[in-house]
């Protein structure tokens, strides 16, 4: 191999969307040149199978036989292939190495009682037996948080050192704070020598079913959010949960922070600017605990379209808040793209988390390797 490697990464999240997939070519260390991008939704029929399967997981806790989950790895086969079929079809990229995180059903951090465990969904064989039909040769790297977990880490965010890398790409001075809203929040200091990160706590997890119960499949441009009234005696209430007095850094599954039931009988919109205030002001919560001041504020991930979120994010903020599009990133694509980041990270033998972002002892490396030749 050359010293920089053309990596295709893949990632669905926990927001039951789709798989996005992106190319990357890095030397592991540096962003060399970002590549084609693409996302494929799940069907409503696909999207019940992968539910199911979460709630399977969800009552399962990994006491007792371990739930079925064949079809939904089915499923996800099916899906990550139509992705890589598109974007090989679609442009003259192919991959050396291919990063796939798999659909997380299950993730618990471990405690001062419990240990950790994390499941992601993915069939690494029929993968890997695909991409060797497909190219002939090839690696397949999967199973990145396992390592972290059992080297005593919390799994998560595993994402941070590639915000490092993009930061850099970028060539942004002072410190900033790159924060990703998906189902779960988290949180990456990076810059004058500083990497610190953690999950931060609900993000659109709990606003999307709330909508969800009300017949919409999220709170798009937080139309409900900016309409509705926050109720600032639930949201500090939430605020004490168990989460918030963990240390950082610490991090979440996104079923933690179901507070559903304390939201029943308000109206749609009151319920919606509520859950939002939760996610911002678990932002604030775990800035402050940071105690390191940023020069900016990066929203990336799909809360950053939500503007009640990014309303309440600046008035509690100093610093400036802006989008990931606004220093030249794709927002919707940096997990896909960090995960071909960490996959050519396992290939060159470097760690992919750190006692700041996870809470690992030292740092580790992460992944499995399968040869697809």
């Amino acid at each position: 191999m050359t010293n920089a490697i053309t990596a295709l990464g893949l990632m669905s999240g926990t927001s039951l969307d789709g798989i996005d997939g992106a190319f990357l070519n890095t030397d592991g260390e540096r962003i060399i040149e970002f590549g084609p991008t693409a996302f494929r939704a799940y069907t409503d029929e696909e999207r019940a199978v992968l539910r199911a399967a979460t709630e399977a997981a969800l009552k399962w806790q990994v006491k007792g036989p371990k739930p079925d989950f064949t079809a939904a790895e089915t499923v996800l086969h099916t899906a990550h292939v139509d992705i890589i079929e598109k974007l090989l079809a679609d442009s003259d990229w192919s991959m050396e190495v291919t990063g796939m995180h798999g659909q997380t059903v299950l993730h618990h951090p471990a405690t001062k009682t419990r240990r950790g465990k994390t499941l992601q969904l993915v069939d690494n064989f029929a993968m890997a037996q695909f991409i060797r039909r497909r190219l002939g040769a090839g690696y397949l790297i999967y199973d990145f948080r396992t390592a972290d977990i059992e080297a005593g880490g919390q799994g998560a965010p595993l994402a941070p050192i590639y915000h490092k890398a993009l930061c850099e790409h970028s060539q942004l001075t002072g410190i900033s704070a790159v924060l990703n809203l998906g189902g779960v929040g988290n949180v990456t200091l990076v810059g004058d020598g500083l990497l610190k990160a953690s999950d931060t706590g609900p993000a659109n997890g709990p606003l999307d079913q709330w909508m969800q119960q009300h017949g919409h499949d999220f709170d798009k441009g937080g139309a409900a959010s900016l309409a509705g009234e926050v109720d600032f005696a639930r949201v500090e209430r939430w605020l004490a949960r168990d989460f918030f007095k963990r240390p950082l850094p610490r991090s979440a599954d996104r079923y933690d922070f179901d507070v559903l039931d304390d939201v029943k009988g308000m109206s749609l919109n009151d319920g919606a600017a509520t859950l939002a205030a939760y996610c911002v002001h678990s932002v604030g919560a775990t800035l402050s605990q940071m105690n390191v001041k940023p020069d900016r504020l990066i929203l990336c991930g799909g809360g950053r379209h939500n503007k009640a979120i990014a309303l309440m994010l600046t008035e509690l903020c100093s610093a400036p808040v802006m989008s990931a599009e606004d220093v030249g990133w794709d927002s919707d694509m940096i997990e896909a793209q960090a995960f071909a980041y960490l996959a050519v990270r396992y290939m060159k033998r470097l760690p992919i988390s750190f006692p700041d972002t996870t809470g690992v002892q030292a740092p580790t490396k992460g992944g499995k390797m399968m040869r697809c030749c």
